[in-house]
């Protein structure tokens, strides 16, 4: 049990009335990572999903450093999405934009990919990206919502929300960093639904989990929601919902050990199967937040 109530919803309710569904990814497996187990969901009862990858630019031709190597193979990457995406049922669509890692000026430390920048990058660009995806009135997006303060995850979620606040069909997926609690207490919304530490998915596998805690001091900088003002918190209410996974927990494993170049570096496919599966567990499922314009008193 949480220590904040979150309610449940099928993911059929979550996104009522859409004829399909596309979730914004910013890498090429951050959408797997956090809601795999929605998108077997919607695909196994045929509604056409499509995940949307912002960052799949190539890296640059010359040498990358050795801690960069595990990213900068796009063929190996795009390769391990395609395989993911047909254990869940879902399509692609790739924007071909350059991640921060390999955008000029180089970091001081990679470290710093978890420092966002007084003004968000990119976020025109993929902002209009959305628009068009929102161009048919019967498509559902899921956006990332930001937590861990990865620059790139970051620039998605400010584009989604600007679009959102606009009018936009959009709800708001918990990042994969998110399965650190205290990354996700860091977050100006997902603190709004704590869940109790000992319920934190990374008890599963202690290391690791640990690992994921101690990140989330490195993280700096404005928050998603804090590059909009006020009015994202004050003229909208932050509705969260844990989506079960509904049978489709050991098909989201399934693709996620898909990955084997990012697995390794992220504690390694058992653990993360562990954190994972506890994560479902522990939380009721993968966890959405919907955004309601509050009624004028």
């Amino acid at each position: 049990m949480a220590d904040y109530a979150v309610g449940v919803v099928g993911h059929r309710a979550l996104v009522d009335g859409a004829t399909s569904v596309v979730v914004l990814s910013p890498h090429l497996d951050d959408a797997v990572f956090a809601v795999g187990a929605f998108i077997a969901s919607e695909a196994a009862v045929g509604i056409p999903v499509v995940v949307e990858t912002v960052f799949t630019g190539n890296a640059p031709a010359a040498p990358t450093a050795r801690h960069h190597r595990a990213f900068s193979d796009y063929s190996v990457r795009r390769a391990e999405d395609d395989s993911a995406l047909r254990i869940l049922g879902a399509s692609s669509r790739r924007l071909g934009f350059r991640e921060r890692l390999f955008r000029p000026p180089p970091l001081r430390t990679p470290l710093h990919i978890f420092r966002t920048p007084p003004t968000p990058e990119d976020v025109e660009s993929i902002e209009v990206a959305i628009h068009e995806t929102l161009s048919d009135p019967g498509v559902a997006v899921l956006a990332p919502l930001g937590i861990g303060n990865h620059i790139d995850h970051v620039a998605v979620a400010v584009a989604a929300l600007r679009c959102a606040v606009g009018g936009g069909r959009i709800l708001f997926y918990e990042d994969f960093n998110a399965l650190s609690e205290r990354w996700r207490r860091r977050h100006p919304i997902a603190r709004t639904a704590p869940f109790r530490w000992r319920d934190a998915p990374g008890w599963a596998s202690p290391v690791t989990g640990l690992g994921m805690e101690a990140m989330s001091f490195v993280s700096a900088g404005p928050a998603s929601t804090d590059y909009l003002g006020r009015a994202v918190l004050d003229e909208f209410e932050w509705v969260p919902c844990a989506v079960p996974a509904a049978g489709h927990e050991q098909v989201k494993i399934d693709a996620i050990a898909q990955y084997h170049s990012q697995t390794g570096i992220l504690g390694g496919e058992r653990q993360l199967s562990a954190m994972i599966r506890r994560s479902l567990t522990r939380r009721g499922g993968e966890v959405v937040w919907r955004l309601n314009r509050r009624t004028p008193l």
